[in-house]
């Protein structure tokens, strides 16, 4: 897909023809939702505070492995091929029945390129936040020589970063929740792991009435960055005309 983009880029359009826009970071949009909660169910109304943006890093794994001393094997610093990000809730009495109130699409970051559409890779040594392990080699600055044949990963920086609308809502049946929100990473083997997550328990939902669900998505300096879930209030009145509140 970004290979796609990239050669669209780089190509001369022929006179008339339509150019495409640029690629832009991705933006997660609220779905539509009636005012007032469907017959029979409650609102939740996930109110977003922070700068709503999050952001992943070639190198985001919790963890990286140890070195052994010595070691001259070539490393490679992109692991993260993209994330997703999602919203899920359990109900008091039914956990065997997780409901999935939103996923996103998958947001790709890297794609396997060949070496020779990508030119000289170098090694970065330490991107983004990781946790240092006694014994672990850097290879910053040393250049990983590749045959042209070779896949290597490209980073496309532009689908990095995701921006969340201020607030989104969701009908349920009345009851007590648990509510988790997670980011998940695609590695350079194609599997899914855990990087960030909140959770939030005791989320009351009541029939005709809304539930203020509020939460903390903040990408700040450096590597810092928020994926929370901080209260709960149900609202005293019933069926609050749209607009109000938060």
């Amino acid at each position: 897909m970004a290979g796609t983009r990239d050669a669209a880029a780089s190509a001369t359009p022929a006179p008339g023809e339509a150019v495409p826009p640029p690629a832009r970071p991705p933006e997660i949009l609220a779905p539509p939702m009636p005012s007032t909660p469907a017959a029979g169910k409650g609102r939740l109304a996930w109110v977003i505070s922070g700068n709503r943006r999050w952001c992943t890093y070639p190198d985001d794994r919790l963890i990286k492995p140890v070195g052994r001393p010595g070691q001259t094997e070539e490393q490679n610093e992109i692991f993260t091929f993209g994330y997703r990000f999602s919203i899920s809730a359990v109900k008091r009495g039914n956990a065997t029945v997780p409901l999935m109130l939103f996923e996103s699409p998958i947001y790709r970051t890297a794609e396997w390129r060949l070496a020779a559409k990508v030119g000289p890779t170098r090694a970065t040594g330490h991107v983004g936040p990781s946790i240092g392990l006694p014994g672990e080699r850097s290879s910053r600055g040393k250049s990983i020589p590749k045959t042209p044949d070779a896949l290597v990963p490209y980073w496309d920086e532009v689908y990095r970063c995701v921006t969340f609308p201020t607030r989104m809502d969701f009908d349920l049946e009345p009851g007590t929740y648990d509510v988790y929100i997670a980011f998940d990473l695609l590695n350079r083997e194609g599997a899914w792991v855990h990087r960030m997550s909140g959770f939030l328990t005791d989320v009351p939902v009541e029939a005709a009435r809304r539930t203020l669900l509020e939460g903390t998505i903040n990408y700040g300096a450096g590597v810092q960055r928020q994926v929370e879930l901080e209260s709960s209030t149900l609202e005293t009145e019933a069926n609050p005309p749209d607009g109000a509140g938060p």
